[in-house]
């Protein structure tokens, strides 16, 4: 009898033989990482945070574990940006 072949099974392009292959997308990231995905400077990233706080709409934008870091949710940040700047991504 042969079996049916589902997406579930093992394929070349299913299937992950090296870790270096492993690509993951960051759900929070601290400022400095920040900066590096948007291409913009640490500076900028602190000011769209504060610019965001103020809003109150976007309160979402980033949490602080602790008083020295802040993490800053990856998705609300393309939004926020959106919101500024159509074009911007």
């Amino acid at each position: 009898m042969k079996r049916n072949v589902t997406q579930n099974e093992p394929k070349s392009s299913n299937t992950i033989m090296s870790e270096e292959h492993i690509v993951t997308r960051p759900v929070y990231v601290n400022k400095a990482s920040a900066a590096k995905l948007f291409g913009v400077s640490k500076s900028t990233i602190y000011n769209w945070c504060t610019e965001a706080e103020q809003s109150k709409e976007w309160d979402s934008l980033f949490v602080r574990p602790s008083s020295t870091i802040t993490l800053i949710h990856v998705e609300t940040m393309v939004r926020f940006l959106k919101s500024k700047n159509k074009s911007f991504l």
